[in-house]
């Protein structure tokens, strides 16, 4: 862990000033939050934690990327979550008793972290009803979601999985050209999406072929007219996962 003075309590309080989590608490409240947070740095294919350790942290992305997993039985792997710069995870483990990580973390390419402490947290929101009501209401809308996607990785082919995933990429009230740059690697992506990787390219390249998008090279996708693209989800497609 970093020390968290100086440029280090600046870092943190930057990173921590628009988290849902802090909403309604008051200044002196957020101030004993970045005293008591830390920074740390993990090397591309580190663990931060394993499911099933013990939770007294949770954390906000200060760079790079984190992704969320579970092993099956077999040793399969499914990816739960990819975590970019700004975002918040395992949070969820702030009301569980025992508090213990319902997934594996492990950094996708170098990264840094704030962690903030679990038992920390608590103190803090007791006194504050309004911090609750926002963590609470997150959370739901969290759980929504994942159930969108349960529904999703379940009963929609892979064509309407990837489709998905580019207009979660898209600005909501974006009519004109859109440039996208998939913010990590193919083969990670399609695991999110419980796809092969070659399945995934294929897709792509079906898109391209006509002229949904422009594959520019590398991760950078052109989306001429997200309309059409969002038509595209009603599109019938023959591709398996």
């Amino acid at each position: 862990m970093a020390a968290n003075d100086g440029d280090g309590a600046r870092e943190i309080r930057e990173a921590l000033k628009h988290q849902y989590f802090l909403e309604g608490m008051s200044d002196v409240q957020r101030a004993r939050l970045v005293r008591s947070a830390a920074t740390q740095s993990f090397a591309a294919g580190q663990t931060l934690f394993h499911r099933g350790d013990p939770a007294d942290t949770f954390f906000v992305v200060l760079a790079g990327r984190v992704k969320l997993y579970r092993l099956s039985i077999d040793g399969d792997e499914k990816i739960m979550g990819l975590v970019g710069t700004g975002e918040s995870f395992g949070e969820g483990v702030l009301f569980m008793h025992p508090p213990r990580y319902p997934v594996s973390a492990q950094a996708l390419e170098k990264s840094r972290v704030v962690a903030i402490s679990r038992g920390d947290y608590l103190d803090e929101i007791q006194h504050s009803f309004q911090t609750c009501m926002s963590v609470m209401y997150k959370l739901t809308a969290r759980i929504e979601r994942l159930l969108d996607e349960v529904e999703s990785l379940t009963l929609r082919d892979s064509r309407y999985r990837v489709v998905n995933y580019l207009l979660e990429l898209i600005p909501e009230r974006a009519s004109g050209p859109v440039r996208l740059r998939l913010p990590t690697s193919k083969s990670a992506i399609a695991g999110r999406l419980a796809i092969r990787a070659e399945t995934f390219s294929r897709t792509l390249r079906q898109l391209a072929e006509n002229g949904t998008i422009v594959l520019c090279g590398g991760r950078t996708i052109e989306v001429p007219n997200p309309k059409r693209l969002r038509h595209a989800l009603s599109a019938k497609s023959g591709t398996s996962s």
